[in-house]
């Protein structure tokens, strides 16, 4: 809760200091204001984060995942000193609405109460439509904002008539009541299944899960990189833990019919995700199938929900995806708007000119497509091990797609390093981009050397 008063806090600010001419001092507001909320998130004083406030619990998962988004954010925050150097008056409302969707995202991962799943879905989401048209000049930027607003506008359509129909079988919103009743057998099953497919279907479009992910793309595509950055990464984080907390809090009970949807998204999702990548020429928008593959490997855990390890698993391959991605889009503004270029041939002879950000985005690819021994590896390994007894042939396909993701993700590696042709970089790498993906290297050398560390947090 601390966390969450500190950012809610901190985004007034920055709408405040916005308005003013010292709009200099709105990425430290920001930062200032994620490292006070991270800070808050792992150390309180004040006890609020060990006991029910309404409806919330922050409990060792709410409080890990908190971390994660609230990392994720700071490192993003971090690179708008080169990404918003273009925005002059609407600079702070751009601070503001990610602080604000921040916010939202936290909710989402100390719920009780399903009225507080679509609060939280609702605060992060709308701060989401307006980033993704910001640039108002930008046919791409107001296709990719109509697309998020219609499918985010459809999807909470039918997740909040899943949980009517939850509500009238179960007779409550809240999650420990609705697992009991489930569990003693009480209401209409038809009704509660229902609602149950309902709501799968509703939190799949969230995380942009086949074959709900058809937005995606096109939303990824043209959203300014920094918002692309964070829907890839503190979105996608938020949804899924959302997803898992709502599953093992309450319809566990009910896992033997819910499982074989889940079962058949998640591998829809890997493998059309990965087919449809290998033709992709344009970097956001393999980055856009690659976060969808990753969907479908991050829906193992609900599948291997009451597994000892299935938390920890799911959090650490969170925090290595969401690291390698913000590392990935950090080397990408840089490249792609020195030459105009979003294509692949953009990165030829990067590792000539710039062997920082070559060696950075080399590494970020190899821990997305989890070669040994980086830590997206170790990610795999946790995750397919903890879903390996509920799912093994799953699990079998599973490698599969992450040994053809191999292919595209091996392309930026070959025209960074073994193209014939060389870009003309005209400018070195801006002081915040040099100084996040430093960071982000740091941390997964780290979770490459001390990877059972992170379950710590749960």
């Amino acid at each position: 809760m601390t966390a969450i008063l500190i950012l809610f806090t901190t985004a007034i600010a920055t709408l405040f200091t916005g308005l003013t001419k010292n709009r200099s001092l709105l990425q430290p507001i920001a930062l200032a204001g994620c490292l006070l909320a991270l800070g808050a998130t792992f150390y309180n004083p004040m006890g609020w984060n060990e006991r029910y406030i309404s409806m919330f619990q922050f409990d060792n998962f709410a409080l890990a995942f908190s971390g994660v988004a609230i990392l994720a954010a700071t490192l993003i925050i971090g690179l708008s000193g080169w990404g918003f150097r273009q925005l002059n008056d609407t600079l702070g409302d751009n601070y503001g609405l990610i602080l604000f969707s921040l916010c939202g995202a936290l909710c989402m991962f100390s719920f009780t109460n399903m009225v507080m799943l679509f609060l939280g879905i609702e605060i992060l989401s709308i701060p989401l439509y307006v980033l993704a048209g910001s640039r108002r000049d930008d046919l791409a930027g107001n296709e990719a904002a109509l697309k998020y607003f219609l499918m985010g506008a459809f999807a909470t359509g039918i997740l909040l008539f899943g949980m009517t129909l939850v509500y009238g079988a179960t007779g409550s919103f809240d999650l420990a009541v609705v697992n009991e009743a489930i569990a003693t057998g009480k209401g209409s099953v038809g009704m509660l299944q229902t609602g149950i497919i309902l709501i799968i279907v509703g939190l799949s479009f969230k995380i942009s899960a086949v074959p709900f992910h058809f937005w995606a793309p096109d939303v990824y595509q043209g959203s300014p990189n920094l918002v692309t950055t964070f829907m890839a990464t503190v979105v996608k984080t938020a949804g899924i833990a959302a997803f898992y907390r709502l599953f093992s809090l309450a319809f566990e009970p009910a896992m033997d019919f819910w499982s074989v949807p889940v079962t058949v998204i998640a591998a829809l999702t890997m493998t059309v995700a990965n087919m449809t990548a290998i033709f992709q020429t344009n970097f956001k928008r393999m980055m856009a199938y690659s976060s969808i593959s990753h969907a479908g490997y991050l829906l193992l855990a609900i599948l291997a929900i009451g597994t000892p390890g299935s938390e920890g698993a799911l959090l650490f391959y969170t925090l290595t995806y969401s690291l390698a991605t913000i590392c990935a889009f950090g080397c990408y503004m840089v490249v792609a708007e020195q030459n105009g270029d979003g294509s692949f041939a953009a990165f030829n002879g990067l590792s000539k000119k710039h062997p920082l950000l070559a060696a950075v985005l080399a590494i970020s690819m190899l821990s997305l497509a989890g070669i040994p021994p980086t830590a997206g590896f170790f990610g795999k390994y946790f995750l397919f091990s903890a879903a390996f007894a509920k799912a093994p042939w799953l699990i079998v396909l599973a490698v599969i797609n992450s040994a053809i993701s191999i292919y595209y993700y091996f392309k930026i590696i070959i025209a960074m390093y073994f193209s014939r042709e060389e870009n003309v970089y005209e400018t070195g790498i801006p002081v915040g981009v040099r100084w996040v993906v430093l960071a982000g290297m740091l941390l997964i050398a780290l979770l490459t050397l001390m990877p059972g560390s992170v379950y710590a947090w749960i």
